[in-house]
Parts: structure tokens; C-alpha cells; sequence
């Protein structure tokens, strides 16, 4: 039976091939066999259909996170790598976010439906929160890892690490002058192996270790005792 929940579960299940962009309530309508204004009439409008796939995208992220445990740097470690997790599991959801403003953060939901957009924002800010970090920090922090999130994400959903393409990348530095580009060959076969098993990982450290680095930022120098002075 066609109803709302419906065509945006057959939109969802079509992101896991297709780009967001994509889909449009006309190919939805060819998919259930019905005229085009009985998809809108049940979403209402594209920007509906849009905003339903998204929230369900991060209703996935948000119900695989476990309770805090009061342990900032483990719980953000741990909702980043879920969230990373969903985000493969979704490419045509991953590139729209990295390529579209509307519907990022917050989500136009139903009455009584829950705007998952929002709760994983809460979630997310409330984890570095356990690390005792100013409003501002906090803010900061999850700007910057919401970002990274977003070009891992996207780089892993387009294939774009160059593990996807090794033969190829390395064939070109390979062959190239040492003399004229030493730093190239240098990192010839490190650099066409990198894959996200890595570089999401790495990435995370460093982007956590700056964060880190506020709360000894943010410590008061011990003084020195008057026998090392």
C-alpha cells in the first residue's frame, strides 16, 4: 500500500546506488506504477523527499551509539567510526551532504516524528562536553570533525582513495624522472596504497589530538619551587 513511510523507504534503498540527486519523484512514480501527483501528494515535495532520506540517515548513525561513558575522546572516537560505518553503507546519501547545504544539521519532520539531524548533533556536542571544554571548544570541535567526516566520507563513497586506482598511479610516478620529481617517486607506492583503513584512522588522531591539545592549552603552568629557581 503506497503511503509516505513507503516511497521514502524505496528512496533510501535507492541511495545505496544512486546519488540523492538523482532520484526524482518522477522515477518514484514509475517505480509504484503511479501518477506523479500521488507521490506528492503523500510527501509533499521534493524537498520532503530530501530531508525524509536524510533523517533516516542520521537515525542510523544515532541509534548505533552507545551510552556515553564519560570518556570524551573514546565516545567521539567511537560515534565518528559508527558514523563513517553509515556513511559508507550510504553513498548516495554521503555525496549529497558534502555537495548540499540544505538539510546538513537539521531536519523538516513531521509532527510527533523525531528530527535525527538534531539528536545526533546533541549527541555528538554532549560527547566532547565530557572533556570540560568551553562552549566555544565544543563548537569548534565538532564543526571541524563534522567536516572531516564529510571529505572521508565522500572520498570513500566517490572511490577516490588511491587504493581504488593503485595500478594506475603508481604506473605514472614510476615512470617520471627521480631528478625532476624526487618527492613523487619517494612516496610511489606508499602514497597509490593509501586506503581509508588508514587514512580515516590517521586522520581521526590527528584531528582529536588538536582538540586534545586545548584541555593542556587551557591547564595553568605548575610553578617553579624556589630550589629550581
Amino acid at each position: 500500500m503506497l503511503s509516505r513511510t513507503t516511497i521514502l523507504q524505496h528512496a533510501i534503498k535507492l541511495t545505496k546506488t544512486l546519488p540523492l540527486d538523482q532520484i526524482s519523484m518522477v522515477q518514484l512514480a514509475k517505480d509504484f506504477g503511479v501518477a506523479p501527483g500521488l507521490i506528492h501528494y503523500y510527501l509533499g515535495g521534493r524537498d520532503q523527499l530530501v530531508s525524509g532520506v536524510l533523517n533516516d540517515y542520521y537515525r542510523q548513525r544515532t541509534l548505533r551509539i552507545p551510552p556515553l561513558t564519560g570518556d570524551w575522546r573514546a565516545d567521539v572516537e567511537r560515534i565518528a567510526r559508527l558514523s563513517f560505518q553509515v556513511a559508507v553503507e550510504n553513498p548516495g546519501v554521503s555525496n549529497y551532504v558534502a555537495s548540499h547545504n540544505r538539510y546538513r544539521l537539521f531536519q523538516d519532520v513531521q509532527p510527533g516524528e523525531t528530527d535525527y539531524g538534531l539528536e545526533f548533533f546533541n549527541r555528538m556536542t554532549s560527547a566532547i562536553m565530557q572533556g570540560g571544554f568551553s562552549a566555544e571548544q565544543v563548537a569548534l570541535g565538532y564543526h571541524l570533525l563534522a567536516q572531516y567526516l564529510v571529505a572521508a566520507s565522500m572520498a570513500e563513497a566517490s572511490r577516490q582513495l588511491p587504493a581504488y586506482h593503485q595500478a594506475f598511479i603508481q604506473n605514472k610516478l614510476d615512470s617520471v624522472s627521480a631528478e625532476q620529481y624526487p618527492g613523487a617517486r619517494f612516496v610511489s607506492r606508499s602514497f597509490s596504497q593509501l586506503s581509508s583503513d588508514t587514512a580515516f584512522e590517521e586522520g581521526l588522531r590527528i584531528t582529536l589530538d588538536g582538540i586534545a591539545a586545548w584541555q593542556r592549552e587551557a591547564k595553568p603552568a605548575k610553578k617553579r619551587s624556589a630550589r629550581s629557581a
